[in-house]
C-alpha cells in the first residue's frame, strides 16, 4: 500500500462520523437500486403467478385437434410444452335457475392439466380416476344448484345438436334454446371429491351453455406417460394448451399462424392493436379464420407478463416507471454522496494543500478522493444489496400476513441475479460519479489557497447589509447567521439544492404513480360489490322496502338500490372537446340526441353519494356525473387510447329538458316502456335516431341540476359512457308534481337494480332467495342475483399488487430523499461546530445561538419549499402532457396530499435535525472543538 493509500485509509479512521454518514448514504443508494430491480422482479414474476390461476399456464389454447395431430405440438420445437383436455359432451342439469346456462360440460384431463390448467381448488381434492369429478363454485351460485363433495351424481353425457343447420354445436358456443337437443347421450356416474372456482375465460368462456365438470382422462396420461401411441385414436378431438419457448414469443403472431395454416403477414396485421386494418384485409383475415386449421385463444396477459423483449403492454408501462425511478435515485444518490465528498474535500483543504506543497500532483490527489470513494464502496455496495433484497423479502411477507384471508393469491417474492448485477452497476456508477467532481475539485487546490482557505468565503460588503428586521426578530444570532449565509453561499446552496431535488424527486414520483393508478383504473373497470340484483315487476317498486329487505340479510355491509329511466336531450351543452369526438363518431354532427339515464336511489345512498361528492341541497334537483372515459384514436400512436374528458357545459342552479315517448301500445305490452328507446333503434354508445324519438307522443320535463362531480356512486363504476344522473325519490316524484309534466310515466318503465357488498356472499344470496322465495309479497317479482365475489376478488388482489409496487416505491423515494435531507444537514451542523464554538467563545449566548439556528431553519425551508414546489407541480404538469401525447389522455390534477405532506416533513425535519445537533453542540467542550484539525 503507497503513501497516499495509507493516508486516506488513516483520515477515513480518525473522521469515523463523516465516513459512517458517507458509507450510509452509499448503502442506501444500493439498497434502493437492489430493492427497486427486485421488486420489478417480483412484481412481474406475481403477475405471472395471477395470470396462471387466472386462467392457467399456456400461451395459446387449439381447439379441434385430432389424437392423430398431437404429435405435431409435441414436436414442434416452438412450442416448449403442452398439456390436453378431452371434452366428453353436455348433460342437461335438472332445477338450473340460468336458463342460457343449462348443462354441464363435461372435462376429462390428466396431471398436467390439474395442474397447469386454471383449475383452483377451494375444497375436496382434484380427481384422480374416471370414476370421480370436480365441479365448479358457480354452479352453486349462478345455477342454484347445491352439490357437495362426496355426492354422487349420474349424468346422461351426449352431443349438442342444432336442428336448423343439422350440426353439432361446440362448447362454447352460447345456448340456442328451441333450436337445439343433446344427442348420442351416455349414461356416466361420477362421485364428486372436489370444488373449485369458476375455471377462466380461455377454459370456459362467459356466454358457455354449459358448467365446467372436470374429470380424469386415462388415455392423456397414458400419451403423457409415454405408454400409449396417439396415431390409433385419430378420430378423438382434443383442446392442446401450449406454452411457447421465449425465443418463440418474440414472434408469437407468425409462429401462431404456421400452425393454424393462415397467411402470417395478415395475422400479425390483424392481432397488433396500433395498427389499423383496411375493409378488405379486414374480410380477407376472417374468411382465412373461418378456414383455419383450428380454433384459438390466446392468453395475452400472460403473454405480455412474460415477453419481456420486446417490452409490451403491461410491462412496458412498468418498466417506463422502474427506469424513471432508478435514474431519480441514482441523480438523488449522486448528489447526496457528492455532498459528503465535498463537505470532506472541503475540510481537507489544507492537507491537500500541504501535500501539493510536498510534491504531491494532481493526479495523485484525485486519485486518493477516488480511492476513498473505493474503499467506501467496498463495505457500503454488499452490504447495501443485501439491505435491500431483505427489504424486499420483509416487505412482502408482511403483506402476505396482512392480506391473509382477503387477497385471492400470494405475492411471491423473486430475484434476478442480472437485474442485481445491474444494480450494482449503476451503484459503482453513482460513487463514480459522486467522486469525480470532488477528486477534480480536491486537485485544483493549490498551496497558497489551502493555507488561507479563503476559497468558499466570498465576502462583497455590499451584500452583507442585513435587513433591519432581522436584528429586531432574533437579535444578534440572527444577524451572525444572516451574514454567514451571504459569505457562505456555496455551503448554503448545496444545502438547499439538496432538499429541493428530494421535494421535487417526491412529488413527481408521487403524481407519477397516481396518474398510473388512474390509467389502470380507466383500463380495468372495478367491481366494488359482490352480490348483483336486477328485478323486474310489472308494477312500480317501492325502492325504500326493497332497501329495507337488502339491509336487513344478515351481513350486508353496504348496498345500493336504483330505479333506472331513460331519457333523451335534444342537443345537449356538450364541452369542446366531447363535442368534437361525438361529431367524429357522427358525421361531424353535434346535433344527434344524446341519452341520459336517470337513476333513483334509495334515500341513504343517496344521502352518502351526495356527501361523499360535496354537493349540499342535493334534495332540490340531479346530481350529474360530469366526465367519463372513451377510447379515442390517437394519431401520434396510431392506436386507440383511453382518454377521460368532461362532458358538458352544464353547472349547478341550470335546467336540462329530458324527453321520453309514451307509445300507444305501452299498455298492451310489457316490454314496452316510455322513453326505454333501448329495445328499438337506439345504438350501443346512447344515441336514439330521430324516428324512434318521434314514434309515440312525445313528452318532455325539465331536470334542474343540483350539483355537478365526477364520482359515482358506489357499484356504478362500470357503467362506461351512459351520461348519468342521480336523484332521490322525493325529487323525482316532484317532477310530475302539480301536473307538470302533463302525465305520469307508465307501470314497468323502470330498470330496478341493487348492489350489495356482502360479507359472505353465498350465505346473503341463499338468505335472500330464501326470503324472496317464502314472503308473498314478493312474488310478483322477478329477482335475477349474481354473485360477483370470485370477480370483486380477483380485482382486489390485482389493485393490491399495483399498490404495493406503487406505494413502495414511493416509501424507497421518500427513504433517499430523508436520507439525503439528514445527512446534508447534520453533516452541516458537524462540521460548523467550530465556528460554533468560536462564536460562543466570543460571548454568543444560548438564547442567541438558538435564534441563529432557527433563523437558518426558516430561510433553509422557505427557500427550499418556494423553488422545490412550483418546480414538482411544472414538472409533473410535463410529465402528464408527455404520456397523454404517447399513449393516453387523462386531465392534470396537482398532487396536493403529495405537497402538504411535503411541506410538513421537510419543515419538521430540519426542525428537528436543527434542534438536536444544536443540542448536541451546547454539550461539546470549546477549547476542544476549535483545537480539533479533523473538523
Amino acid at each position: 500500500m503507497n503513501l497516499m493509500k495509507k493516508l486516506t485509509l488513516k483520515n477515513l479512521k480518525l473522521n469515523r462520523k463523516r465516513t459512517i454518514v458517507t458509507i450510509v448514504g452509499i448503502i442506501l443508494a444500493t439498497a434502493l437500486l437492489s430493492a427497486l430491480v427486485t421488486l420489478v422482479s417480483s412484481f412481474q414474476y406475481s403477475m405471472i403467478e395471477y395470470q396462471k390461476q387466472k386462467d392457467g399456464d399456456f400461451h395459446v389454447k387449439f381447439s379441434g385437434v385430432k389424437m392423430s395431430e398431437l404429435s405435431e405440438f409435441k414436436n414442434n420445437r416452438n412450442i416448449e410444452s403442452t398439456f390436453e383436455t378431452m371434452g366428453m359432451g353436455f348433460a342437461k342439469l335438472d332445477g338450473c335457475k340460468n336458463e342460457d346456462k343449462p348443462y354441464a360440460y363435461v372435462m376429462a384431463t390428466d396431471e398436467a392439466g390439474f395442474e397447469r390448467g386454471c383449475f383452483k381448488l377451494i375444497e375436496g381434492r382434484m380427481a384422480k380416476n374416471e370414476d370421480e369429478i370436480v365441479i365448479p363454485r358457480h354452479l352453486r351460485t349462478n345455477g342454484r344448484i347445491d352439490i357437495k363433495v362426496g355426492d354422487e351424481i349420474t349424468l346422461d353425457i351426449g352431443k349438442r345438436y342444432d336442428s336448423s343447420t343439422e350440426s353439432v354445436i361446440w362448447e362454447n358456443i352460447a345456448y340456442e334454446h328451441e333450436a337445439e337437443t343433446l344427442t348420442d347421450t351416455v349414461t356416466k356416474q361420477y362421485k364428486v371429491v372436489g370444488i373449485m372456482e369458476r375455471p377462466g375465460y380461455g377454459m370456459e368462456d362467459y356466454s358457455a351453455a354449459g358448467y365446467t365438470f372436470v374429470t380424469y382422462s386415462n388415455e392423456l396420461a397414458a400419451i403423457d406417460n409415454g405408454t400409449k401411441s396417439e396415431v390409433n385414436e385419430a378420430d378423438t378431438t382434443l383442446t392442446v394448451y401450449s406454452r411457447y419457448t421465449q425465443k418463440a414469443l418474440r414472434n408469437k403472431d407468425a409462429v401462431t399462424a404456421d400452425i393454424i395454416g393462415v397467411d402470417e403477414k395478415l395475422f400479425e396485421k390483424a392481432n397488433n392493436s396500433s395498427v389499423e386494418m383496411s375493409a378488405e384485409e379486414s374480410d380477407r383475415y376472417f374468411k382465412e379464420m373461418e378456414n383455419a386449421k383450428y380454433d384459438i385463444y390466446i392468453n395475452r396477459f400472460l403473454i405480455s407478463y412474460e415477453c419481456v423483449f420486446p417490452i409490451d403492454g403491461t410491462f412496458k408501462a412498468l418498466f417506463t416507471v422502474a427506469t424513471v425511478v432508478a435514474l431519480i435515485i441514482i441523480l438523488t444518490s449522486v448528489y447526496c454522496i457528492k455532498n459528503s465528498f465535498n463537505i470532506s474535500i472541503t475540510e481537507k483543504i489544507r492537507q491537500y494543500g500541504m501535500l501539493a506543497s510536498v510534491g504531491a500532483t494532481r493526479r495523485q490527489i484525485k486519485s486518493s478522493v477516488k480511492t476513498e470513494a473505493a474503499m467506501l464502496g467496498v463495505v457500503g455496495i454488499p452490504v447495501g444489496t443485501m439491505s435491500g433484497i431483505l427489504a424486499s423479502l420483509i416487505l412482502v411477507k408482511v403483506v402476505n400476513a396482512l392480506s391473509a384471508g382477503w387477497l385471492n393469491f400470494a405475492l411471491s417474492f423473486h430475484t434476478s441475479l442480472p437485474a442485481l448485477i445491474l444494480a450494482v452497476i449503476l451503484s459503482i456508477a453513482t460513487i463514480y460519479f459522486s467522486a469525480t467532481g470532488s477528486a477534480r475539485r480536491a486537485a485544483k487546490v493549490t498551496p497558497l489557497e489551502a493555507i488561507r482557505n479563503t476559497k468558499e468565503i466570498k465576502i462583497k460588503s455590499a451584500k452583507l447589509k442585513t435587513p433591519a428586521i432581522i436584528g429586531r426578530i432574533w437579535g444578534i444570532g440572527g444577524v451572525v447567521s444572516y451574514k454567514n449565509i451571504k459569505r457562505n453561499k456555496k455551503k448554503y446552496r448545496t444545502t438547499v439544492t439538496s432538499i429541493v431535488i428530494c421535494s421535487v424527486t417526491f412529488i413527481v414520483i408521487s403524481y407519477f404513480m397516481s396518474m398510473a393508478f388512474s390509467m389502470v383504473g380507466m383500463s380495468y373497470a372495478s367491481t366494488d360489490y359482490n352480490i348483483g340484483i336486477n328485478m323486474s315487476c310489472k308494477k312500480n317498486l317501492d325502492i325504500e322496502k326493497l332497501s329495507e329487505l337488502l339491509s336487513g340479510i344478515e351481513g350486508a355491509k353496504d348496498y345500493l338500490v336504483g330505479a333506472g329511466y331513460y331519457f333523451d336531450v335534444d342537443k345537449p351543452e356538450y364541452t369542446k372537446e366531447y363535442g368534437e369526438y361525438c361529431g367524429q363518431l357522427y358525421d361531424d354532427s353535434e346535433d344527434v340526441s344524446q341519452e341520459f339515464f336517470i337513476t333513483v336511489l334509495n334515500d341513504k345512498s343517496y344521502d352518502k353519494y351526495a356527501s361523499d361528492a360535496g354537493i349540499k341541497n342535493a334534495d332540490t334537483g340531479a346530481i350529474l356525473v360530469n366526465k367519463c372515459t372513451f377510447d379515442v384514436y390517437n394519431e401520434k400512436s396510431s392506436k386507440y387510447v383511453k382518454k377521460e374528458m368532461e362532458l358538458y357545459k352544464y353547472k349547478a342552479g341550470d335546467t336540462i329538458r329530458c324527453g321520453y315517448n309514451v307509445y300507444e301500445d305501452a299498455s298492451s305490452d310489457d316490454n314496452a316502456v316510455e322513453g326505454d328507446t333501448e329495445s328499438s333503434t337506439e345504438d350501443s354508445r346512447g344515441y336514439v335516431d330521430e324516428e324512434t324519438i318521434n314514434n309515440g307522443v312525445r313528452k318532455t320535463l325539465d331536470v334542474t341540476i343540483a350539483g355537478v362531480t365526477d364520482k359515482v356512486p358506489t357499484c356504478y363504476n362500470g357503467y362506461g359512457n351512459t351520461t348519468l344522473l342521480f336523484m332521490n325519490q322525493k325529487g323525482f316524484e316532484s317532477l310530475w308534481a302539480d301536473g307538470k309534466s302533463g302525465n305520469e310515466l307508465k307501470p314497468g318503465n323502470a330498470t330496478y337494480s341493487a348492489y350489495v357488498v356482502a360479507e359472505n356472499a353465498d350465505e346473503y344470496q341463499d338468505t335472500l332467495e330464501k326470503e324472496t322465495e317464502e314472503n308473498p309479497e314478493y312474488s310478483q317479482i322477478s329477482f335475477s342475483v349474481s354473485n360477483l365475489d370470485k370477480q370483486m376478488r380477483d380485482e382486489k388482489s390485482l389493485f393490491t399488487l399495483l399498490g404495493v409496487f406503487a406505494y413502495g416505491l414511493i416509501v424507497v423515494i421518500a427513504l433517499i430523499g430523508i436520507t439525503n435531507i439528514i445527512n446534508t444537514l447534520s453533516t452541516g451542523m458537524e462540521l460548523r461546530s467550530r465556528e460554533f464554538a468560536t462564536l460562543r467563545s466570543i460571548g454568543m449566548t444560548d438564547k442567541q445561538f438558538a435564534g441563529m439556528v432557527r433563523l437558518e431553519s426558516v430561510f433553509i425551508s422557505v427557500k427550499a419549499l418556494v423553488i422545490g414546489v412550483p418546480l414538482g407541480i411544472l414538472i409533473s404538469y410535463l410529465l402528464c402532457v408527455i404520456m397523454n401525447r404517447m399513449d393516453g389522455a387523462i386531465i392534470y390534477e396537482p398532487p396536493y396530499k403529495a405537497i402538504i405532506l411535503c411541506i410538513v416533513v421537510v419543515i419538521m425535519l430540519i426542525y428537528a435535525i436543527m434542534k438536536l445537533s444544536m443540542t448536541k453542540l451546547r454539550h461539546n467542550n470549546i477549547i476542544e472543538t476549535i483545537k480539533n484539525e479533523n473538523l
